[in-house]
């Protein structure tokens, strides 16, 4: 009986094994923002994740920006980069579509849910060369690769005339647009200091808030951190 025991024991421990294995194999996909490590460029990064970032590297050639996540601009050979997904770009094009069809008269919302993907791109090739520069260089740290835990911790403001809060550090972005950026680890289960580490970005000129969704994804140039969805280009 004692031997029968020991073999179900046994058994039991290696089907354990082979599940947790199956787990943290399916956890660790790699694909789109799930890759923390990436064996090249940053730029070549973004080329090879399309879902995330076809607009932003497609926007990029076309403003010449494509040496920034390359390595080889003034910007520096490494960089810090907190980038605006394609979800945000198409967001912020269908927006301004929205807005210049109802100022004519029209129903802007309406027609901005007709238009094809083709379409958008179409919005994404007008789009001003220096406002889509800006918008960019906004997320860009120059000259250092930062990850999540190299950020200073920090706690939000409760002063609602000033977004500034405690702790965090201001960077002076590649735009020179400055940012009070900070580290805070939430609660979980409703036990403060808990919880995953996030990281979030704080614009006093626009007075929002913004938090990053995947952090860390190493490549050789550089440093990306992937904002939220629902972040908006002007956010910052």
């Amino acid at each position: 009986m004692t031997i029968h025991l020991r073999r179900l024991s046994t058994l039991l421990a290696v089907v354990s094994l082979l599940l947790l294995s199956a787990c943290t194999k399916y956890n660790f996909v790699e694909t789109g923002l799930a890759q923390r490590e990436y064996p090249g460029s940053m730029w070549a990064y973004f080329e090879s994740h399309p879902y995330d970032w076809s607009m932003m590297v497609r926007l990029s050639k076309r403003i010449g920006l494509q040496s920034a996540f390359e390595g080889t601009s003034t910007y520096g050979k490494q960089i810090t980069c907190f980038g605006i997904t394609n979800h945000s770009w198409r967001r912020y094009l269908l927006k301004q579509y929205a807005d210049e069809i109802t100022n004519n008269g029209g129903d802007g919302e309406a027609e901005a849910q007709k238009l094809t993907d083709d379409q958008v791109l179409e919005l994404l090739d007008k789009l001003d060369a220096n406002k889509a520069k800006a918008f960019i260089l906004n997320g860009v740290i120059p000259s250092e690769a930062i990850p999540l835990e190299s950020f200073t911790p920090g706690r939000a403001s409760t002063d609602s005339s000033n977004p500034i809060g405690t702790g965090g550090k201001t960077y002076t972005m590649a735009s020179g647009k400055k940012l009070w950026i900070y580290s805070f680890r939430t609660a979980f289960n409703n036990v403060p200091g808990t919880g995953p580490e996030q990281l979030f970005l704080v614009s006093a000129s626009t007075q929002v808030t913004s938090f990053v969704a995947s952090h860390n994804i190493r490549t050789t140039t550089g440093i990306v951190h992937s904002l939220q969805y629902n972040f908006r280009p002007t956010d910052f």
